[in-house]
């Protein structure tokens, strides 16, 4: 797609990670925007836009997701820019893709330590006992991660006990984590979080052995459910904004599998993310859908049928 206005650009980039677009100085800085459609995520957001307002980078902090973009006006631009401009704006976004996968790979090596350095976790962990789930390799650790505060000054969050996820490359190189706290943390606010720095886009992870059929689903506790109710194989992509391209993956390797999406069912969420998105995997990777009949997940319906089943028994 291309673009004439830097604005538009980024509006579009903001739209398909989940960042709410506003304008921001284009001063090669990241600046604080909220997240579309979730109240919990005011400030989860960075927007920065490249001194040469040719293009930019989104960042969604809640998932990890960024979206890089940039303007393309060879041919709607009543003044073509000259070959020199254009070569020295792909030799640009050549610079910064460099700079962005020398990101990754420091937080690939800081994965593979704290990896590493953690235990296995045991199956009295109060997550996997409220989400009623075993551990299936998980580890347990010490989370990390530095935020800023309204007045601009950064803090060292320390989280104890902390849930250690590998998100894995399609050689089975660890290149990020995801971490699963005990409950909602007060300065987060939320109960999950993404390595810092840390690639997202085509990383998964997986509990079980090779069947024919394979399930792809979104977060840990869901695949727990699903391998422990089905003994499918069961990818995590960990986002929904993911499932397609670890639907492109697993299709790669798996030209003959049958892959089922167990969407998330995100009914009190604009648009159903997690049911759009799935879908839109299934259709591009010939795949099928399935999705809880209520809100929420397959572990959220696994854990009402658990206890409309103990309620009628009592």
């Amino acid at each position: 797609m291309s673009f004439q206005s830097i604005e538009d650009a980024c509006r579009i980039a903001c739209e398909s990670i989940g960042v709410d677009f506003k304008n921001v100085p284009a001063d090669g800085r990241f600046h604080v925007a909220d997240l579309t459609d979730d109240h919990r995520g005011k400030t989860d957001g960075r927007i920065k836009i490249f001194s040469d307002r040719q293009g930019g980078i989104v960042w969604n902090h809640k998932s990890n997701e960024q979206q890089t973009f940039f303007v393309n006006n060879n041919r709607e631009s009543r003044e073509p820019i000259s070959t020199a401009e254009r070569e020295r704006i792909q030799a640009e976004q050549q610079r910064r893709q460099v700079e962005q996968q020398a990101r990754y790979d420091k937080a690939a090596r800081r994965a593979r330590a704290i990896w590493k350095a953690a235990k296995p976790a045991p199956e009295d962990h109060p997550y996997l006992v409220r989400k009623q789930i075993k551990p299936h390799g998980v580890k347990i650790g010490t989370w990390k991660r530095t935020v800023q505060d309204g007045q601009g000054k950064h803090h060292l969050l320390i989280i104890e006990n902390a849930l250690l996820l590998p998100m894995v490359d399609q050689a089975g190189n660890i290149r990020s984590l995801q971490a699963i706290f005990t409950e909602k943390h007060p300065i987060l606010e939320r109960d999950k979080d993404f390595l810092p720095g840390g690639q997202l886009a085509g990383l998964f992870w997986l509990i079980g052995p090779r069947t024919d059929k394979v399930l792809i689903a979104e977060g840990f506790a869901t695949a727990a459910t699903l391998y422990e109710e089905s003994v499918y194989r069961v990818y995590m992509a960990f986002t929904a904004n993911n499932l397609m391209a670890i639907g492109r993956v697993v299709r790669e390797k798996r030209p003959d599998a049958g892959i089922v999406f167990c969407a998330d069912n995100d009914t009190q969420t604009p648009g159903n993310p997690g049911l759009t998105k799935a879908t839109e995997a299934a259709q591009a990777v010939g795949g099928s859908v399935a999705v809880p009949p209520n809100d929420g997940d397959f572990n959220d319906y696994a854990i009402f049928l658990k206890e409309s089943d103990n309620d009628s028994e009592g």
